[in-house]
């Protein structure tokens, strides 16, 4: 290897450190908005429901979903367990995380929480609730005497 070779570069270094530091910055983008630990979820209302969809939960363990409703805040807890592995496995990577997920949300629709209803589909909680049509109404005015 020849001296030229060696040579110092400052600009293939600034380069290099650069294209570190984009990789960790990706990295902690990665961690923080792809939270294993969090239930993602969308509500929209359709046909007089709401609808509340989780994400697919990774190691839902079914019988661990509770599901409650309290004034207007919905809340949603579930277990989650890995897949059994081989004894002799050792990981080269390990991003899922599983234990209990909770997540709570505030519905801006009143809504008949006794006719509520929830399903697992592929491996997403699917929660239906009818809207509460009964507080909305005319108010009947009185004439003045």
């Amino acid at each position: 290897m020849s001296n030229r070779d060696q040579r110092f570069d400052p600009m293939k270094e600034i380069q290099n450190f650069g294209e570190q530091i984009t990789k960790q910055i990706e990295k902690g983008i990665r961690t923080v908005t792809n939270s294993p630990e969090q239930i993602i979820l969308d509500v929209y209302e359709a046909d007089n429901n709401l609808i509340i969809r989780t994400n697919a939960i990774d190691g839902l363990v079914k019988n661990s979903i509770e599901i409650s409703l309290e004034n207007s805040i919905l809340t949603i807890a579930v277990q989650t367990e890995p897949e059994v592995t081989p004894p002799t496995a050792k990981y080269l990577i390990q991003e899922r995380r599983f234990g209990r997920l909770a997540r709570q949300v505030e519905l801006a629709v009143p809504v008949k929480a006794n006719e509520a209803k929830a399903k697992v589909d592929n491996g997403c909680i699917v929660i239906t609730l009818p809207v509460d049509d009964s507080i909305y109404g005319n108010i009947k005015v009185t004439p003045v005497e």
